[in-house]
């Protein structure tokens, strides 16, 4: 594990702002930051998952990610961005879910990568989620959710979309720990991803294809 997982996985704040401002300093690749940086998160996942950390600890690991991210977006765009945008995404952490490790990595993942992110939050309504598509007119909407109680917002919020005339065009995702052995018909969505690399492919895949057409 390199300085700067190591550091995200002991969510120590300080430490990962020290190794990454010293790597950007020495010339590293923002890229293989954020790739070390998304490890660091796996190994604060697989300690939830053995039962060493909590929820808090993952909101936290997510704040920790998210101070890592900002100091690497802006060379990650002086050396990667101003090309042609790849598409849209539209991201939130559905009502009743204030957890985000998996959403923050997905979004910093998409904006390496040419598309337009905006991030909602969490605990996120329907209603926002509906606003939201019509002022940005996403190809692709992201949902996320950690808690089990909050898997039926999936489909309500969905299904919201679909009432209120927004979801034509646009495909769905939704992910979570808690959502991997859901069939995506269950919460009326189109892919239900394994992690956030799995879903990222999937949403690039779409978007590069052509498959979703302008968004609503």
């Amino acid at each position: 594990m390199g300085e700067l997982s190591a550091a995200i996985a002991a969510l120590d704040v300080g430490r990962t702002r020290e190794v990454v401002e010293a790597d950007l300093g020495a010339g590293r690749d923002p890229m293989e930051l954020i790739d070390e940086a998304r490890v660091g998160l796996q190994t604060v996942g697989e300690k939830f998952d053995a039962g060493e950390y909590f929820l808090i600890e993952l909101v936290r690991a997510a704040q920790v990610f998210q101070e890592a991210a900002e100091l690497i977006n802006p060379k990650l765009q002086e050396l990667y961005g101003g090309g042609e945008s790849r598409g849209r995404v539209l991201l939130g952490t559905v009502a009743g879910d204030i957890h985000d490790l998996g959403k923050s990595i997905v979004k910093v993942l998409l904006e390496c990568r040419g598309v337009e992110v905006m991030d909602l939050g969490v605990d996120v309504p329907a209603e926002r989620f509906i606003e939201a598509a019509r002022e940005f007119r996403p190809q692709v909407v992201g949902m996320s959710a950690l808690l089990t109680a909050a898997i039926p917002q999936f489909k309500a919020t969905i299904e919201a979309m679909e009432a209120a005339g927004v979801r034509s065009g646009v495909k769905t995702v939704v992910g979570g720990g808690t959502v991997i052995d859901l069939e995506a018909s269950v919460v009326s969505a189109d892919h239900v991803a394994l992690d956030a690399n799995e879903g990222v492919e999937r949403m690039l895949e779409w978007l590069d294809a052509g498959a979703v057409e302008g968004g609503a």
